[in-house]
């Protein structure tokens, strides 16, 4: 069912190439890679522990990647849209404003409605890892979609080509 529903989304529209595919799934995996690096090895310390999280045997690994995978393609989805975000360093900033104003928005959002968070300051905490990682995520999106002209051509609907 998820299969159908992604195959007709993604493969199936005009609105999706192939280029904006792979620059969602190297984001993706950027994603993947980092929230790796970041949550569970550097702050693996103080991320363990709150009444809501799995232990780190019990995480549902192919969900945590299928969750990048499409924050991925939603950010591919997003820059091929914009004129101008075909650079690594393009990606980056976007990708970086993207992910500090969405965590803080997501977040706050949650402290306010939920005892999930004990402190407003991990509503900071958490805007500037999401700026990091979808910095860098953004820029290697960018830096994809940038390489060979850029995925907007003349035909796609965006920019001159």
């Amino acid at each position: 069912m998820l299969s159908k529903l992604v195959y007709s989304l993604l493969l199936n529209t005009k609105q999706m190439n192939a280029k904006m595919l792979i620059a969602g799934v190297l984001g993706g995996l950027t994603f993947f890679l980092l929230g790796w690096l970041i949550y569970g090895i550097i702050l693996a310390d103080s991320m363990g522990g709150g009444a809501c999280m799995r232990a780190n045997d019990a995480m549902l690994i192919h969900w945590i990647g299928i969750g990048n995978l499409f924050t991925g393609l939603a950010l591919s989805y997003a820059f091929s849209k914009m004129s101008g975000v075909t650079t690594f360093g393009s990606g980056a900033i976007t990708g970086g404003i993207f992910g500090l104003l969405l965590a803080i928005g997501w977040d706050g959002l949650s402290y306010g409605t939920t005892t999930m968070m004990e402190s407003p300051n991990y509503i900071l905490m958490s805007a500037i890892i999401a700026a990091v990682m979808w910095g860098l995520a953004g820029g290697v999106v960018g830096w994809w979609l940038g390489r060979d002209g850029g995925a907007r051509g003349k035909g796609a609907g965006g920019g001159d080509g």
